[in-house]
């Protein structure tokens, strides 16, 4: 059996914004993460959806599941006010170790999270833990060719710089895959790429194939070297 080598922890930790209100268009990047979820939702059952952080908090995604959940690692006044306004059940933990039991949640929704996690891949580890059989993972990162390219830290000229990190859209995927996750559907929005996976049931083989990714509608009139470039940011 492959070993599969997990590189992409950082030496330093990074801050979770806790609203779209602190990144540049961050209201205009809800809205379209919200209309681009929202499509999804006629497939979406079960009880239990989960939102990592506030950025999955500001969602408007129409899905009505009896119970939703807001984890993140800090609670100010922005987010009590917001789960209260929802009928949220506000949770204060850790993102790398999922205070849910294992199999128990329908729908989690990680909005722009792993930009600004120290250890992406025990984020996912951790989601696909709670995840139902054939639950629903809704997933956005920052687009890396976009404007944003070249930039190390995003923030509102009144609020404090946040540190982020660029990943590849083939590389989350290609962890989505290590982990058994079905790409319904990838899309490219601007400055942001959406993926919406589906835990499955069963691996389908020891190797199982992997749709395949198309990097040609990120590029944006990008030059190819884009690649090389976002690989230097990365730790």
């Amino acid at each position: 059996m492959a070993q599969i080598r997990w590189q992409a922890k950082s030496a330093k930790a990074f801050k979770l914004p806790s609203s779209w209100q602190q990144l540049p268009k961050g209201e205009q990047y809800c809205e379209t993460l919200g209309d681009y979820f929202a499509k999804f939702s006629p497939l979406i059952t079960g009880k239990q959806l989960v939102r990592l952080g506030g950025l999955s908090a500001e969602l408007e995604c129409k899905m009505s599941l009896p119970y939703h959940f807001v984890l993140s690692p800090e609670i100010n006044s922005h987010l009590t006010a917001l789960s209260n306004r929802n009928s949220y059940s506000l949770i204060q933990g850790d993102l790398v170790e999922l205070p849910f039991e294992s199999q128990s949640v329908d729908v989690c929704i990680s909005a722009n999270t792993l930009n600004f996690m120290q250890d992406p891949h025990q984020l996912l580890r951790e989601i696909q833990r709670i995840l139902t059989d054939d639950g629903y993972l809704f997933l956005s990162i920052f687009n890396p060719f976009s404007g944003l390219l070249f930039k190390q830290k995003i923030n509102q000229p009144q609020n404090p710089a946040l540190p982020f990190r660029h990943f590849l859209p083939c590389r989350i995927i290609d962890w989505l895959h290590l982990l058994n996750f079905e790409i319904i559907q990838q899309q490219t929005l601007a400055n942001l790429f959406a993926i919406v996976a589906k835990k499955q049931t069963y691996p389908l083989s020891l190797q199982p194939q992997k749709q395949r990714f198309d990097p040609s509608n990120i590029f944006q009139g990008e030059p190819v070297g884009a690649f090389r470039e976002v690989e230097k940011h990365e730790i």
